[in-house]
């Protein structure tokens, strides 16, 4: 996850939607899960977190990636660009892509099975390099 030019560091949870999906009904959590097709639809559900700059502890920043422009609107310029360029980066969309993929293999090609977690970066946690997210960011 990016540190932006000015320092600040931005970083992008799925532990609220991780939440939802195992509180709701498992049919309407697979018809959620279906609708995830593409890197970018992930980022109505990417809970930006930021970090305390006199601490460095991490807090929701009441926003969703999707949103991340309505809530940079008094960043510099250099910060906007910055996150803007990684959000597009190959390696955050095929970050993107492998949680979906990892959602839907739970949810539509296991039906029935409770949501793992935490997240698991690569397949289901019994993969040989399944690397466990943080309880907080992704």
């Amino acid at each position: 996850m990016p540190i932006l030019p000015s320092g600040r560091r931005v970083e992008f949870s799925l532990d609220r939607f991780h939440a939802l999906l195992r509180q709701m009904d498992h049919d309407k959590a697979q018809a959620l899960a279906a609708t995830l097709q593409e890197p970018d639809d992930l980022l109505y559900v990417l809970d930006a977190v930021h970090f305390g700059l006199a601490d460095g502890e991490p807090y929701f920043a009441d926003y969703v990636a999707a949103d991340w422009r309505m809530a940079a609107a008094e960043w510099s310029s250099a910060d906007r660009a910055a996150l803007e360029a990684w959000l597009a980066s190959d390696e955050a969309r095929y970050s993107r892509a492998e949680a979906i993929r990892y959602i839907r293999s739970l949810l539509l090609e296991r039906p029935g099975r409770a949501l793992a977690f935490p997240y698991a970066t690569l397949g289901d946690m019994g993969h040989p390099r399944a690397v466990e997210g943080s309880r907080l960011r992704q």
